[in-house]
Protein backbone atom coordinates (compact mmCIF):
# COMPACT_ATOMS: atom_id res chain seq x y z
CA UNK A 1 0.00 0.00 0.00
CA UNK A 2 2.92 2.92 1.35
CA UNK A 3 5.81 2.62 -0.71
CA UNK A 4 9.68 4.16 0.13
CA UNK A 5 10.27 5.77 -3.91
CA UNK A 6 13.86 7.52 -2.78
CA UNK A 7 15.73 9.48 -0.30
CA UNK A 8 18.16 12.48 -1.03
CA UNK A 9 20.88 12.77 1.45
CA UNK A 10 22.27 15.57 -0.63
CA UNK A 11 19.28 18.04 -0.72
CA UNK A 12 21.04 21.70 -0.46
CA UNK A 13 23.71 21.86 -2.46
CA UNK A 14 24.50 25.09 -1.46
CA UNK A 15 26.05 24.17 2.16
CA UNK A 16 27.43 21.09 4.10
CA UNK A 17 26.02 21.96 7.34
CA UNK A 18 22.82 20.15 7.55
CA UNK A 19 22.87 17.81 4.84
CA UNK A 20 25.83 15.85 2.48
CA UNK A 21 28.06 17.18 0.63
CA UNK A 22 28.36 17.68 -3.08
CA UNK A 23 30.29 14.54 -4.83
CA UNK A 24 30.63 12.28 -8.00
CA UNK A 25 32.46 9.17 -8.35
CA UNK A 26 35.39 10.21 -10.28
CA UNK A 27 36.26 11.97 -13.32
CA UNK A 28 33.50 10.52 -15.38
CA UNK A 29 30.67 9.34 -13.54
CA UNK A 30 28.41 11.19 -11.32
CA UNK A 31 26.39 10.56 -8.35
CA UNK A 32 23.11 10.59 -8.92
CA UNK A 33 20.46 12.24 -6.64
CA UNK A 34 18.54 11.21 -5.31
CA UNK A 35 21.27 8.94 -3.84
CA UNK A 36 19.14 5.82 -3.21
CA UNK A 37 15.88 4.42 -5.48
CA UNK A 38 13.39 2.14 -5.16
CA UNK A 39 14.30 -0.89 -7.08
CA UNK A 40 17.42 0.12 -8.29
CA UNK A 41 19.83 0.65 -4.88
CA UNK A 42 20.52 -2.54 -3.37
CA UNK A 43 24.09 -2.53 -1.62
CA UNK A 44 25.33 0.17 0.33
CA UNK A 45 27.95 1.68 -2.27
CA UNK A 46 25.31 2.18 -4.82
CA UNK A 47 23.90 5.17 -2.23
CA UNK A 48 26.70 6.96 -0.96
CA UNK A 49 27.30 10.06 0.58
CA UNK A 50 29.15 12.21 2.42
CA UNK A 51 29.82 14.52 5.44
CA UNK A 52 32.20 16.39 7.18
CA UNK A 53 32.47 16.65 10.96
CA UNK A 54 33.37 20.17 11.39
CA UNK A 55 30.54 22.25 9.34
CA UNK A 56 27.95 19.44 10.87
CA UNK A 57 28.97 20.34 14.56
CA UNK A 58 25.88 21.34 16.52
CA UNK A 59 23.22 21.24 13.65
CA UNK A 60 20.29 19.03 12.63
CA UNK A 61 21.17 17.02 9.77
CA UNK A 62 18.07 16.25 7.37
CA UNK A 63 17.25 14.56 4.18
CA UNK A 64 14.39 14.23 2.31
CA UNK A 65 12.28 11.00 1.40
CA UNK A 66 9.63 10.25 -1.41
CA UNK A 67 6.96 7.61 -0.75
CA UNK A 68 4.02 6.80 -2.64
CA UNK A 69 0.96 5.14 -1.65
CA UNK A 70 -1.92 2.73 -3.66
CA UNK A 71 -5.12 3.09 -1.30
CA UNK A 72 -6.98 6.66 -2.56
CA UNK A 73 -8.49 6.56 1.02
CA UNK A 74 -5.31 6.70 2.42
CA UNK A 75 -4.35 10.29 3.44
CA UNK A 76 -1.52 10.63 5.59
CA UNK A 77 0.75 8.25 7.49
CA UNK A 78 3.28 8.76 10.14
CA UNK A 79 7.03 7.53 8.47
CA UNK A 80 10.29 6.57 10.43
CA UNK A 81 13.25 4.90 10.55
CA UNK A 82 14.93 2.68 12.72
CA UNK A 83 18.51 1.44 12.89
CA UNK A 84 18.46 -1.76 11.35
CA UNK A 85 21.16 -3.31 12.89
CA UNK A 86 20.75 -4.79 16.16
CA UNK A 87 23.61 -6.78 18.51
CA UNK A 88 22.36 -9.75 20.42
CA UNK A 89 22.91 -9.21 23.96
CA UNK A 90 26.63 -10.37 24.35
CA UNK A 91 27.68 -13.43 27.49
CA UNK A 92 28.21 -12.35 30.82
CA UNK A 93 31.45 -11.98 32.75
CA UNK A 94 34.20 -10.63 30.85
CA UNK A 95 34.30 -12.06 28.01
CA UNK A 96 30.79 -10.44 27.63
CA UNK A 97 32.59 -7.39 28.05
CA UNK A 98 34.86 -7.64 25.71
CA UNK A 99 32.33 -8.59 23.20
CA UNK A 100 30.68 -5.29 24.20
CA UNK A 101 33.62 -3.29 23.94
CA UNK A 102 34.21 -4.60 20.37
CA UNK A 103 31.23 -3.97 19.13
CA UNK A 104 31.05 -0.51 20.33
CA UNK A 105 34.56 0.28 18.97
CA UNK A 106 33.61 -1.50 15.63
CA UNK A 107 30.43 0.65 15.42
CA UNK A 108 32.03 3.80 16.33
CA UNK A 109 34.58 3.23 13.27
CA UNK A 110 31.97 1.44 10.65
CA UNK A 111 28.57 1.68 11.84
CA UNK A 112 25.52 3.81 11.73
CA UNK A 113 26.54 7.60 12.06
CA UNK A 114 23.59 8.71 10.79
CA UNK A 115 21.01 7.56 13.89
CA UNK A 116 17.50 7.39 12.83
CA UNK A 117 15.07 9.05 11.22
CA UNK A 118 12.85 10.89 13.33
CA UNK A 119 9.01 9.94 13.41
CA UNK A 120 6.80 12.68 10.84
CA UNK A 121 3.50 12.91 9.42
CA UNK A 122 3.71 13.07 5.44
CA UNK A 123 0.62 13.83 3.14
CA UNK A 124 -0.49 12.17 -0.04
CA UNK A 125 -1.78 13.99 -2.94
CA UNK A 126 -2.44 12.18 -6.23
CA UNK A 127 -0.53 9.05 -4.10
CA UNK A 128 2.70 10.93 -4.09
CA UNK A 129 4.29 13.02 -1.17
CA UNK A 130 6.99 14.16 -3.49
CA UNK A 131 10.24 14.67 -0.95
CA UNK A 132 9.37 15.67 2.35
CA UNK A 133 12.10 16.74 4.74
CA UNK A 134 12.91 14.26 7.79
CA UNK A 135 14.99 15.16 10.70
CA UNK A 136 17.91 12.48 11.84
CA UNK A 137 18.19 12.14 15.70
CA UNK A 138 20.56 10.09 17.61
CA UNK A 139 23.23 11.00 15.00
CA UNK A 140 27.14 10.27 15.95
CA UNK A 141 28.59 12.33 13.73
CA UNK A 142 29.97 15.12 16.05
CA UNK A 143 31.82 12.31 17.89
CA UNK A 144 32.60 10.43 14.48
CA UNK A 145 36.10 9.97 12.88
CA UNK A 146 37.22 9.61 9.39
CA UNK A 147 36.29 6.17 7.87
CA UNK A 148 33.65 4.70 5.64
CA UNK A 149 30.15 3.94 7.76
CA UNK A 150 26.69 1.73 6.56
CA UNK A 151 24.19 3.36 7.42
CA UNK A 152 21.28 0.50 7.83
CA UNK A 153 17.50 1.75 8.08
CA UNK A 154 14.33 -0.29 8.72
CA UNK A 155 11.73 2.35 7.26
CA UNK A 156 8.15 1.82 9.41
CA UNK A 157 5.02 3.68 8.48
CA UNK A 158 1.35 4.04 10.56
CA UNK A 159 -1.59 4.79 10.08
CA UNK A 160 -2.01 7.11 13.27
CA UNK A 161 -0.28 7.39 16.29
CA UNK A 162 -2.14 4.53 18.32
CA UNK A 163 -1.45 2.02 15.50
CA UNK A 164 1.36 -0.27 15.04
CA UNK A 165 3.99 0.39 12.80
CA UNK A 166 4.38 -1.73 9.72
CA UNK A 167 7.52 -2.27 8.06
CA UNK A 168 8.55 -0.79 4.90
CA UNK A 169 11.73 -0.87 3.51
CA UNK A 170 14.97 -1.83 4.66
CA UNK A 171 17.60 1.11 3.01
CA UNK A 172 21.64 0.26 3.12
CA UNK A 173 23.70 3.54 2.24
CA UNK A 174 27.67 3.95 2.35
CA UNK A 175 28.64 6.66 4.15
CA UNK A 176 31.67 8.57 4.25
CA UNK A 177 33.02 10.83 7.00
CA UNK A 178 35.70 13.36 6.55
CA UNK A 179 37.13 16.28 9.06
CA UNK A 180 36.06 19.02 7.15
CA UNK A 181 34.86 20.20 4.24
CA UNK A 182 37.54 19.39 1.68
CA UNK A 183 39.89 22.01 0.02
CA UNK A 184 41.40 22.35 -3.57
CA UNK A 185 41.79 20.81 -5.87
CA UNK A 186 38.50 20.04 -4.88
CA UNK A 187 35.26 22.07 -4.91
CA UNK A 188 31.92 22.23 -3.73
CA UNK A 189 30.89 24.46 -6.40
CA UNK A 190 29.65 24.90 -9.35
CA UNK A 191 27.49 21.59 -8.27
CA UNK A 192 27.23 20.58 -11.97
CA UNK A 193 28.11 17.29 -13.68
CA UNK A 194 30.67 18.77 -15.87
CA UNK A 195 32.88 20.20 -12.81
CA UNK A 196 35.35 17.21 -12.34
CA UNK A 197 36.83 18.74 -9.05
CA UNK A 198 33.81 17.77 -7.24
CA UNK A 199 34.98 15.22 -4.46
CA UNK A 200 35.14 11.24 -5.80
CA UNK A 201 33.93 8.71 -4.21
CA UNK A 202 36.76 6.78 -5.76
CA UNK A 203 39.29 8.77 -3.53
CA UNK A 204 37.13 8.62 -0.55
CA UNK A 205 37.39 5.16 -0.61
CA UNK A 206 40.98 4.88 0.13
CA UNK A 207 41.46 8.25 1.60
CA UNK A 208 39.27 7.76 4.71
CA UNK A 209 40.83 4.25 4.74
CA UNK A 210 43.94 5.31 5.38
CA UNK A 211 42.71 8.42 7.16
CA UNK A 212 40.60 5.98 9.44
CA UNK A 213 40.35 6.71 13.34
CA UNK A 214 41.10 10.69 12.64
CA UNK A 215 39.38 13.43 14.79
CA UNK A 216 41.61 16.36 13.22
CA UNK A 217 42.87 17.45 9.73
CA UNK A 218 46.16 16.93 10.68
CA UNK A 219 45.80 13.49 12.16
CA UNK A 220 44.05 12.91 8.64
CA UNK A 221 46.82 14.20 6.60
CA UNK A 222 49.68 12.33 8.88
CA UNK A 223 47.52 8.62 8.12
CA UNK A 224 47.70 9.86 4.66
CA UNK A 225 51.35 10.09 4.65
CA UNK A 226 51.53 7.09 5.64
CA UNK A 227 49.49 5.34 4.03
CA UNK A 228 50.90 6.53 0.45
CA UNK A 229 54.48 5.81 1.92
CA UNK A 230 53.25 2.05 2.23
CA UNK A 231 52.54 1.69 -1.20
CA UNK A 232 56.14 0.90 -1.24
CA UNK A 233 57.40 -1.60 -3.16
CA UNK A 234 54.55 -3.71 -4.23
CA UNK A 235 52.32 -0.41 -5.86
CA UNK A 236 54.54 2.02 -6.28
CA UNK A 237 57.95 2.30 -6.08
CA UNK A 238 61.20 5.64 -6.54
CA UNK A 239 62.26 5.83 -10.04
CA UNK A 240 65.58 5.18 -10.16
CA UNK A 241 65.55 4.23 -13.22
CA UNK A 242 63.81 6.74 -15.14
CA UNK A 243 65.79 9.38 -13.25
CA UNK A 244 63.12 10.16 -11.10
CA UNK A 245 60.91 11.62 -13.75
CA UNK A 246 57.27 12.02 -12.81
CA UNK A 247 54.58 9.69 -13.51
CA UNK A 248 51.55 11.27 -12.73
CA UNK A 249 51.62 14.55 -11.71
CA UNK A 250 52.86 15.98 -14.88
CA UNK A 251 51.14 19.17 -15.48
CA UNK A 252 47.72 18.16 -13.95
CA UNK A 253 47.08 15.05 -11.66
CA UNK A 254 46.31 11.66 -13.40
CA UNK A 255 44.18 10.36 -10.56
CA UNK A 256 42.22 8.49 -12.70
CA UNK A 257 45.33 6.23 -13.69
CA UNK A 258 46.35 6.42 -9.67
CA UNK A 259 43.36 5.28 -8.07
CA UNK A 260 43.62 2.18 -11.25
CA UNK A 261 46.54 1.66 -9.90
CA UNK A 262 45.56 1.54 -6.30
CA UNK A 263 42.93 -1.30 -7.14
CA UNK A 264 45.70 -3.32 -8.96
CA UNK A 265 45.76 -2.29 -12.58
CA UNK A 266 48.37 -1.12 -14.30
CA UNK A 267 47.78 3.34 -14.06
CA UNK A 268 50.85 4.54 -15.34
CA UNK A 269 53.06 2.09 -14.35
CA UNK A 270 55.17 1.15 -10.70
CA UNK A 271 57.84 4.04 -10.76
CA UNK A 272 56.74 7.68 -9.34
CA UNK A 273 58.79 10.80 -8.18
CA UNK A 274 58.75 13.19 -5.11
CA UNK A 275 55.84 15.30 -6.97
CA UNK A 276 53.86 12.27 -7.60
CA UNK A 277 54.16 11.31 -4.21
CA UNK A 278 53.49 15.02 -2.83
CA UNK A 279 50.83 15.44 -5.17
CA UNK A 280 48.73 12.31 -3.62
CA UNK A 281 49.40 13.27 -0.13
CA UNK A 282 48.17 16.52 -0.62
CA UNK A 283 45.17 15.68 -2.41
CA UNK A 284 44.37 12.70 -0.82
CA UNK A 285 44.38 14.61 2.47
CA UNK A 286 42.85 17.62 1.70
CA UNK A 287 39.76 15.35 0.69
CA UNK A 288 39.48 14.65 3.94
CA UNK A 289 39.55 18.12 4.73
CA UNK A 290 43.06 19.23 5.33
CA UNK A 291 44.82 22.13 3.92
CA UNK A 292 47.78 21.01 2.35
CA UNK A 293 50.01 22.62 -0.90
CA UNK A 294 52.45 20.89 -2.88
CA UNK A 295 55.46 22.65 -3.06
CA UNK A 296 59.34 22.45 -4.09
CA UNK A 297 62.33 23.39 -1.90
CA UNK A 298 65.67 23.77 -4.71
CA UNK A 299 68.20 26.43 -4.60
CA UNK A 300 70.91 28.00 -6.54
CA UNK A 301 72.53 24.11 -7.52
CA UNK A 302 71.73 20.81 -6.62
CA UNK A 303 71.70 19.78 -2.54
CA UNK A 304 73.34 17.11 -1.59
CA UNK A 305 71.35 14.02 0.37
CA UNK A 306 72.02 12.58 3.10
CA UNK A 307 71.12 8.50 3.76
CA UNK A 308 67.48 7.89 3.72
CA UNK A 309 64.81 5.25 2.71
CA UNK A 310 63.17 6.02 -0.75
CA UNK A 311 60.05 4.99 -1.51
CA UNK A 312 59.64 1.45 -2.26
CA UNK A 313 63.13 0.84 -0.87
CA UNK A 314 64.26 -0.67 2.16
CA UNK A 315 68.49 0.45 1.54
CA UNK A 316 69.55 3.58 3.88
CA UNK A 317 71.58 5.63 0.94
CA UNK A 318 71.28 8.96 -0.84
CA UNK A 319 68.26 8.48 -3.48
CA UNK A 320 69.60 5.98 -5.88
CA UNK A 321 72.96 5.59 -5.13
CA UNK A 322 74.71 3.63 -7.74
CA UNK A 323 72.33 3.99 -10.47
CA UNK A 324 73.99 5.33 -13.24
CA UNK A 325 72.99 8.98 -13.64
CA UNK A 326 72.46 9.50 -10.00
CA UNK A 327 75.20 11.75 -7.84
CA UNK A 328 73.45 11.38 -4.57
CA UNK A 329 71.91 14.87 -4.64
CA UNK A 330 68.55 16.52 -5.72
CA UNK A 331 68.29 19.59 -7.99
CA UNK A 332 64.76 19.71 -6.24
CA UNK A 333 62.30 18.09 -4.11
CA UNK A 334 58.61 18.47 -3.92
CA UNK A 335 56.73 17.70 -1.07
CA UNK A 336 53.09 18.08 0.64
CA UNK A 337 53.36 21.53 2.77
CA UNK A 338 51.14 23.49 5.31
CA UNK A 339 50.40 27.32 4.83
CA UNK A 340 53.29 29.61 3.38
CA UNK A 341 55.48 26.78 2.35
CA UNK A 342 57.97 28.55 4.08
CA UNK A 343 60.57 27.57 6.73
CA UNK A 344 58.51 27.77 9.56
CA UNK A 345 55.79 25.44 7.59
CA UNK A 346 55.30 21.84 8.59
CA UNK A 347 55.67 19.47 5.45
CA UNK A 348 54.84 15.90 5.11
CA UNK A 349 57.02 14.04 3.17
CA UNK A 350 55.31 10.61 1.69
CA UNK A 351 57.98 10.03 -0.31
CA UNK A 352 61.28 9.08 1.82
CA UNK A 353 62.12 8.14 5.75
CA UNK A 354 65.05 10.09 7.16
CA UNK A 355 67.57 9.60 9.79
CA UNK A 356 65.66 11.05 12.95
CA UNK A 357 68.26 10.65 15.66
CA UNK A 358 71.03 13.11 16.36
CA UNK A 359 73.27 12.78 13.29
CA UNK A 360 71.35 12.16 10.40
CA UNK A 361 74.68 11.88 8.49
CA UNK A 362 75.67 8.82 9.60
CA UNK A 363 75.24 5.27 10.93
CA UNK A 364 72.89 3.85 12.98
CA UNK A 365 69.95 5.28 11.76
CA UNK A 366 66.22 5.75 13.16
CA UNK A 367 63.41 5.49 10.73
CA UNK A 368 61.98 8.63 11.02
CA UNK A 369 58.52 9.21 8.27
CA UNK A 370 58.10 13.31 8.31
CA UNK A 371 54.76 14.46 9.16
CA UNK A 372 53.80 17.44 10.75
CA UNK A 373 57.43 18.80 10.83
CA UNK A 374 58.78 21.66 10.12
CA UNK A 375 61.17 22.43 7.53
CA UNK A 376 63.37 24.44 9.72
CA UNK A 377 66.85 26.39 9.03
CA UNK A 378 70.25 24.79 8.53
CA UNK A 379 71.48 24.14 12.53
CA UNK A 380 67.58 23.58 13.48
CA UNK A 381 67.54 19.41 12.70
CA UNK A 382 64.44 19.53 11.42
CA UNK A 383 63.27 18.70 7.99
CA UNK A 384 65.93 20.38 6.20
CA UNK A 385 68.94 19.14 8.16
CA UNK A 386 67.39 15.42 8.06
CA UNK A 387 67.05 15.68 4.60
CA UNK A 388 70.23 17.61 3.07
CA UNK A 389 73.74 17.43 4.01
CA UNK A 390 75.47 20.10 5.88
CA UNK A 391 77.31 21.53 2.45
CA UNK A 392 73.96 20.82 0.86
CA UNK A 393 71.74 22.63 3.11
CA UNK A 394 72.61 26.07 1.98
CA UNK A 395 70.77 25.47 -1.80
CA UNK A 396 67.85 22.95 -0.14
CA UNK A 397 65.34 26.36 0.38
CA UNK A 398 61.98 26.41 0.47
CA UNK A 399 60.42 27.47 -3.34
CA UNK A 400 57.13 29.04 -2.42
CA UNK A 401 56.83 30.10 -6.14
CA UNK A 402 56.15 26.87 -7.26
CA UNK A 403 52.88 26.23 -5.17
CA UNK A 404 50.64 24.08 -6.38
CA UNK A 405 46.95 22.10 -5.60
CA UNK A 406 47.05 20.43 -8.87
CA UNK A 407 43.73 19.54 -10.46
CA UNK A 408 42.30 15.93 -10.92
CA UNK A 409 41.98 14.01 -14.01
Amino acid sequence: MVQLEAIMFNHESGAATNDALNIRKNASQWVTVPEWQHGISVNPEQSPAAYAIKPTQGQTLTIKASLSCTDPAVQTVQVRAVDNVVDPPPPGGCIGWLIALIRAVLRALFGNVLGRVKVRTVTFVNGQTGFVPFALVNTKLSSAAVGVHTTEWRWQYRLSKHRPWTDLEITRHRIYVVADTPTAPWQQVPYVQSNTQLPWTDVLDYACQWGLGATTIDAAAARVTRGVYALGPGVVTYDCPGGGSSHYSWGSFDCTAFVERLKGGIGNGVYVNCSDCATFVSTFANILGADLWQSRMSGGSSFGLNPMLGIGSNVWQPCCQGVPGWSGSFSYHEVAWKGACMENDNVFDGCLQVDGDSDPTAAPHTALLPIDLRFGNPGDLLYRDRLATPAGRPNCNPNPSSRTRRVVA
